[in-house]
C-alpha cells in the first residue's frame, strides 16, 4: 500500500471527468465508484482487459468481482481510502475476476471526491506480477529442467550445432545420438558432425544438407552414417535453423533417426514389387500390363492388320509315351523357349502355349507394318531350331506351322489368371492353316500371301477345304527369294 500526496494524482472534477477524452483514450482502466459499492463511469479499456461489458460491470457490485482470497485486503484497503482526506491516494494490488473466470492481478491508485464519490486509475499488471514472483522463477527452473530431462529421455538423437562458429561444432548431444553412434558427448564436442559420413555417403544427399545450412533452412535427408565401429546405419536427418530476437541465425539443432530397419523393409518391398512386375510382364504385354494397373477390369482392342502363327510338334504324341512326364517337360521347354526367344528377336507377340502347340502373332499390342515379314522369318527360324534340335538329340521332331492375315480382337477378359488372348475370324483361319497342313511345312493364307510375295518364295499348294470356310487357296512359304538367289536355304 502507497499514501500519494494530492500533488501525485490527476486533477479533475467529477462532472466532466467521465466526457473528457483523457478518460476515454487512456490505456488505463479509469473508474468512478459510488458510495453505494457500485461503479458510476468506466472506460471501454474495462472490456478489452476484463472481457465484461461496461453494464455487465455497472450491475453489479465492484468488489464482487475480487478474489476470495483478496477479498478482506481490499476492505482494508479501501476502508483507509474511505477514512482520508480528499488529498491522499490509496494504492493496493488484488486480482480481478475477468469474464472467462480468470482472473487478472489489477494496481488500483483510489482517491475520494466530494460527497464520497471515489475515482480510480487502474492497471493491469498481471505478467508483471506472475514474472516477479517467486512462483514464476521456480516455474522457470522447473521448465528447464524438464526440458533437459526429455533431451536425455529422447529416443532419437538430438544434436545443437553453434552457428556462430567457424564449422558448426557441436556443443551438444544428448543420450539417444551416443547410443545411436557409438559416439560418446565428450569425443564430439567441439566438432563438425560430418565425421559421421563414409564412403558410400550418398554426395546428393550432402550438397541438399549443405545447401539448406547455408541458406540457414529446414531440411530433412537420409543419408547412410558410420558409426565409431565403422558399421553402417541409415540415418534420418532433420535440421531447423534457431534465430535471435534480431533474426540473426545462432544455431542449427539436428534430430536422427535410425532408419535402418525401414529402409532395408522398403528397398525389400521395392524388389518384391519389380518380381512382382516382372512376373506380370512375362504374362501380359507391357502396354496391356500398364493399361491393367491403370485402370483394372477387362481390356479388348480392336486390330485391323494382324498377322497370326500357330504351330505344332509332329512327334511329340509318340515321344510322350516313352518318355517321362518331367523328362517331356524339360524337351518341351527346351523347344519353347527357343521360340520365346525368337519371339523377342522378330518384336512379335508370344500369345499362348497349348500342350505342343504355340501361338504367336505380329502388328499388336503395338501396330507394327512389317508384321507379315516378321511373323514370316520367325517361322523359317523355327523350322531351323526344330532341325538343330533332331539333328542335335536324335529325337524324331518335326513342325507344321499355319499362317494367316487378318483383323482380330485382343485384350484381356476375366478376374482370375490373366491370359492376353485373340479373338476373331483371322484367328480361326491360322489355326485352320495349322491343322490342315504338312509336317515339316508352312501353310499361309492368301491374305498373308499377298504381302509376301514380293520378298519371299511361296509355292502354290493348291485349294483345301477350310472348316467353316469352304475352300480357300493356300501357299507354302519356302523362304526368303534373297535366300533362294544366293543358294541359302532353311535347315528345315
Amino acid at each position: 500500500m502507497k499514501l500519494l500526496h494530492e500533488d501525485d494524482r490527476p486533477h479533475s472534477t467529477q462532472l466532466d471527468l467521465s466526457q473528457s477524452a483523457f478518460f476515454k483514450l487512456s490505456l488505463d482502466l479509469l473508474c468512478l465508484r459510488n458510495t453505494d459499492g457500485y461503479f458510476q463511469e468506466l472506460n471501454d479499456r474495462w472490456t478489452s482487459t476484463l472481457g465484461w461489458t461496461i453494464e455487465e460491470l455497472k450491475s453489479r457490485p465492484w468488489i464482487e468481482f475480487v478474489h476470495p482470497d483478496d477479498l478482506a485486503y481490499t476492505e482494508e484497503m479501501e476502508a483507509l481510502c474511505s477514512d482520508s482526506n480528499s488529498d491522499t491516494v490509496i494504492e493496493y494490488k488484488n486480482r480481478y475476476r475477468s469474464k472467462n473466470g480468470s482472473y487478472r492481478w489489477l494496481s488500483w491508485r483510489v482517491s475520494v471526491y466530494e460527497n464520497g464519490v471515489s475515482y480510480g486509475i487502474v492497471q493491469d499488471v498481471t505478467e508483471n506480477t506472475w514474472r516477479g514472483s517467486g512462483s514464476y522463477r521456480t516455474g522457470v527452473r522447473e521448465a528447464v529442467k524438464l526440458r533437459d530431462r526429455a533431451l536425455a529421455a529422447s529416443s532419437v538423437g538430438i544434436v545443437i550445432a553453434d552457428a556462430k562458429l567457424p564449422d558448426m561444432p557441436l556443443i551438444y548431444v544428448n543420450p539417444a545420438f551416443e547410443r545411436i553412434t557409438g559416439y560418446s558427448a565428450s569425443e564430439v564436442l567441439g566438432y563438425n558432425c560430418r565425421f559421421l559420413q563414409g564412403k558410400k555417403t550418398n554426395r546428393t544427399q550432402v550438397d541438399i544438407l549443405r545447401q539448406a545450412i547455408d541458406s540457414g533452412k529446414h531440411c530433412t535427408v537420409i543419408l547412410l552414417n558410420y558409426r565409431k565401429d565403422k558399421t553402417p546405419f541409415w540415418n534420418e536427418l532433420t535440421i531447423s535453423p534457431i534465430y535471435d530476437e534480431n533474426n540473426i541465425l545462432t544455431h542449427f539443432i539436428g534430430v536422427q533417426s535410425d532408419v535402418s530397419d525401414r529402409v532395408l523393409t522398403e528397398k525389400k518391398l521395392r524388389l518384391e514389387k519389380a518380381k512382382s512386375e516382372g512376373l506380370l510382364l512375362n504374362i501380359l504385354p507391357r502396354s496391356i500390363a500398364t493399361k491393367l494397373k491403370q485402370n483394372p477390369g477387362s481390356i479388348a482392342e480392336y486390330f485391323e492388320d494382324v498377322t497370326i502363327l500357330f504351330a505344332d510338334i509332329v512327334g511329340f504324341t509318340p515321344l510322350a509315351s516313352r518318355l517321362q512326364p518331367l523328362e517331356l517337360v524339360k524337351i518341351l521347354n527346351q523347344i519353347f523357349s527357343k521360340f520365346d526367344r525368337l519371339a523377342d528377336k522378330h518384336g512379335v507377340e508370344k500369345i499362348k502355349t497349348i500342350g505342343d502347340a504355340y501361338m504367336v502373332a505380329g502388328g499388336l499390342p503395338v501396330p507394327q507394318e512389317n508384321h507379315a515379314e516378321a511373323i514370316a522369318d520367325m517361322a523359317l527360324e523355327m523350322q531351323a531350331e526344330i532341325a538343330e534340335f533332331r539333328q542335335t538329340t536324335g529325337e524324331d521332331l518335326q513342325i507344321r506351322i499355319g499362317i494367316n492375315t487378318g483383323s482380330a480382337i485382343a485384350g484381356v477378359i476375366g478376374i482370375k489368371k490373366f491370359i492376353y488372348d485373340l479373338w476373331g475370324d483371322a484367328v480361326n483361319i491360322a489355326s485352320r492353316m495349322e491343322s490342315s497342313g504338312i509336317a515339316g511345312q508352312i501353310q499361309v493364307s492368301q491374305s498373308t500371301r499377298d504381302r509376301l510375295q514380293d520378298r519371299y518364295q511361296l509355292e502354290e499348294r493348291g485349294e483345301i477345304y477350310v472348316k467353316g470356310k469352304g475352300e480357300m487357296k493356300t501357299y507354302w512359304l519356302k523362304g526368303k527369294k534373297s535366300d533362294v538367289k544366293t543358294g541359302l536355304k532353311s535347315k528345315g
